[in-house]
């Protein structure tokens, strides 16, 4: 299925490990908050790379607003099939929640190679025209990459580090 850019907005953020925050009611609740907002644009199409930390969480939140937003959309972006074998068992059964609620799945590899993340992170960008971040602006790591790129390609970046 072909996905309207102008009405797409992509999830980029860090594993659990790098999220700071007070509470994560909070921050789940403003990630809520800014879905709504963007919904409220007209964006539709959410796309989420499922991995875990800022990604479920954001597909999360997608998969909490369908009740209310009939039309809204939850894409899984899935760097190769078995991706969430590595995962915590709570973050497991959190992502196949997910993907049992996932209005499309794109499963971009059947088995891991080298470079898969960042062909996930480049899907993400060719496919939206708005980027939901959670970067913590150091130099390194898939974040960092993905919202390089975004913003090579001219796409806005909307942070939610604070």
């Amino acid at each position: 299925m072909m996905i309207d850019i102008t009405k797409s907005v992509a999830f980029t953020g860090h594993r659990p490990e790098r999220i700071r925050q007070t509470s994560m009611l909070y921050f789940y609740l403003d990630i809520v908050s800014q879905v709504r907002r963007l919904y409220s644009l007209g964006y539709r199409n959410f796309l989420s790379g499922m991995a875990e930390g800022f990604d479920l969480l954001a597909a999360q939140a997608v998969a909490s607003l369908k009740t209310e937003y009939t039309d809204i959309r939850l894409i899984a972006v899935v760097p190769f099939r078995r991706q969430a074998n590595r995962y915590r068992q709570e973050n497991k059964s959190l992502y196949d929640r997910i993907m049992k609620t996932a209005d499309e799945k794109v499963i971009l590899r059947e088995d891991y190679c080298k470079d898969c993340f960042h062909r996930r992170n480049d899907y993400l960008i060719d496919n939206s025209e708005i980027v939901l971040a959670y970067w913590d602006k150091q130099p390194y790591g898939g974040t960092y990459y993905t919202v390089g790129n975004a913003r090579m390609m001219n796409r806005t970046v909307i942070n939610l580090y604070k």
